[in-house]
C-alpha cells in the first residue's frame, strides 16, 4: 500500500519544493505520484542510457581503480551515477572501496534508488555505515528514506542500530515508502530505545503520523510492546494517535495497539 504523504514529500524533494506547494497534484493518488516522481527521475537516464552502457562497458578493460579514479577525477558524481546502473555489483562494490564517504553521499543523491537496488545487495555494510553518517550530518532524509525500501532487510536493520538521534530515525522513515521495513527495523530496538523513539515522535507533532504508520505495519504482539511502552510515557498518547489514525486511514490497522 503506498503511502500517498509519503510519496509527496518524496516528489516535493525531486522537483525541489516544499509538499504544501504542490497542491495542484491533489487529484493524484499515491500510486500516481510514483508514477510521476519515477518518470521525472528516469526521463535524462533513459534518454542517454546507450551512452552510459558504453562508458560503464568501457571501464572493464582497466584496473577497477583507475576507473574509480576517472569516476572521482573526470566523471563526477552525476555520471558515475548514471553508469552505476549499467556496472555489475561486484565490480561496482570493488571500485565503491577506492571512494571515499564524501564520493560516495554525492553519487547517491544522484542515484534512482529504484534502479541501484542490485549494487545496494553488493556492496557490504562497512562501506555504506560512513556515507549514512555523511548523509546524516547533510540532513539528507529524503535520500535515505528511499534507499531504504531497497535496501536488504539485514543490511537495513544494521545501519538503523548506528543511528543514536531518534529525531533522524523518525525523519528518514518519514521518506520510507515500505512502512513495513521501518516496522520491523524499528521492532528490532531493545524496549529503552524504543521508548525514546516512540517519545520523541509524541513530543513533536510532525512525527506523530509517521509512527503511527509504522506501528500500523507491526505483528499484534509488537503493537501491544508499542502501547506498554507508549503508556509507560504518557497514558494520554494513545488516544492523541487515535484521531489521527482514524483521519488518515489507519486506524483498522492499529486495532491491537488500541485494544491492549
Amino acid at each position: 500500500m503506498i503511502d500517498r504523504a509519503t510519496e509527496l514529500r518524496r516528489v516535493a524533494q525531486v522537483l525541489q519544493r516544499k509538499p504544501e506547494e504542490l497542491g495542484y497534484l491533489k487529484a493524484l493518488d499515491g500510486e500516481a505520484l510514483v508514477n510521476l516522481r519515477t518518470l521525472v527521475q528516469n526521463s535524462l537516464i533513459d534518454q542517454f542510457s546507450h551512452l552510459f552502457q558504453k562508458l560503464a562497458n568501457a571501464g572493464k578493460i582497466i584496473p577497477d581503480g583507475v576507473s574509480a579514479l576517472l569516476c572521482r577525477k573526470v566523471f563526477g558524481p552525476a555520471l558515475t551515477a548514471n553508469m552505476s546502473y549499467y556496472v555489475p555489483s561486484d565490480r561496482a562494490a570493488k571500485m565503491c572501496r577506492h571512494f571515499d564517504a564524501d564520493f560516495m553521499a554525492a553519487v547517491a543523491r544522484e542515484q534512482v534508488p529504484e534502479r541501484a537496488k542490485e549494487l545496494l545487495d553488493g556492496l557490504p555494510v562497512d562501506l555504506m555505515r560512513d556515507v549514512m553518517r555523511k548523509m546524516i550530518a547533510t540532513k539528507d532524509y529524503h535520500i535515505m528514506g528511499a534507499f531504504l525500501d531497497h535496501l536488504p532487510q539485514d543490511k537495513a536493520i544494521a545501519l538503523a542500530h548506528e543511528i543514536r538521534d531518534p529525531v533522524d530515525y523518525l525523519r528518514i522513515a518519514g521518506f520510507a515508502q515500505k512502512k513495513d521495513r521501518a516496522a520491523t527495523i524499528a521492532a528490532s530496538l531493545d524496549d529503552a530505545r524504543l521508548k525514546t523513539l516512540t517519545a520523541t515522535a509524541f513530543e513533536h507533532a510532525e512525527f506523530m503520523l509517521d509512527i503511527g504508520l509504522v506501528t500500523a505495519e507491526m505483528p499484534a504482539a509488537e503493537q501491544k510492546r508499542v502501547a506498554r511502552l507508549t503508556d509507560e510515557i504518557n497514558p494520554e498518547y494513545r488516544k492523541k494517535m487515535k484521531p489521527l489514525a482514524e483521519q488518515t486511514g489507519f486506524s483498522e490497522r492499529l486495532k491491537a495497539y488500541f485494544a491492549a
